[in-house]
């Protein structure tokens, strides 16, 4: 039998909802700052989810609408996201979801290592955490950003990098991911996966078929999960033992 021992968490739409309820909303007022007639609303920004990095995401659409943008001026355009996207994330709108904390906390009385693997860039990261996770923080013994590899999601390389980082075998681990991207990620590094879908996407078309297991959300007591695929809840919530049952 395995044991866990680290646990790699992703960030957009895993911890929080930060992609509908932040960066999309970021991307939008940008475009206006920059007088472009674009305005991505969630059908559309579901779609640009599958193109990892918000550089990569306003390069991929440009190209899509065949738009003459420089990619300097996308690249200024990110830049600008950035800044929205923080004035957000302090305005207090953007919360952690469900079970998120209850987790982290279960997890660190175990003393099983976390990691945070994220293809936001540190940037965008680091208000989230000194907000929304500033009394967790104690509890990650690293964080895997955009910056730290050259490919990014569905590329392995940010899971292989949290591998080395926490020195563990793929067997003892687990990552936690939202999207199909995320658990093609995971899965490419050879590790267990549990999917957690967020809150804006019950379409069976943005549900990975790759993952360990894929549940409505980790769940509270009074908010219990439940089960899309894989192994039944031991509990009603994704919890330690649960986890553990996933790597076995």
């Amino acid at each position: 039998m395995h044991k866990l021992k680290a646990v790699f968490w992703d960030v957009d739409g895993t911890l929080a909802d930060t992609e509908m309820c932040g960066h999309r909303l970021a991307f939008n007022l940008a475009f206006k700052d920059f007088d472009l007639e674009w305005n991505w609303n969630e059908s559309k920004y579901l779609e640009l989810l599958n193109t990892s990095g918000g550089l990569k995401r306003i390069i991929h659409y440009r190209n899509e609408i065949n738009s003459t943008l420089s990619e300097d001026k996308c690249s200024r355009i990110q830049e600008r996201k950035r800044f929205h996207y923080k004035n957000l994330i302090h305005s207090g709108t953007i919360n952690v979801r469900e079970g998120v904390l209850r987790l982290i906390n279960e997890l660190s009385n175990f003393k099983i290592e976390q990691f945070i693997v994220t293809t936001s860039g540190r940037d965008s990261l680091e208000p989230f955490l000194k907000t929304s996770l500033s009394s967790h923080l104690n509890c990650f013994s690293g964080m895997v950003t955009y910056e730290d590899v050259s490919k990014h999601k569905p590329s392995p390389d940010a899971y292989k990098l949290a591998l080395q980082l926490s020195n563990k075998s793929e067997k003892n681990c687990i990552a936690i991911e939202d999207s199909i991207i995320g658990v093609e990620a995971a899965k490419a590094a050879n590790l267990n996966c549990l999917m957690t879908l967020p809150p804006w996407s019950s379409s069976n078309k943005y549900i990975s078929k790759k993952a360990n297991a894929c549940v409505t959300s980790l769940g509270n007591i009074n908010k219990p999960s439940k089960i899309i695929y894989g192994k039944a809840l031991i509990s009603n919530l994704v919890d330690f033992e649960y986890l553990t049952a996933l790597i076995n």
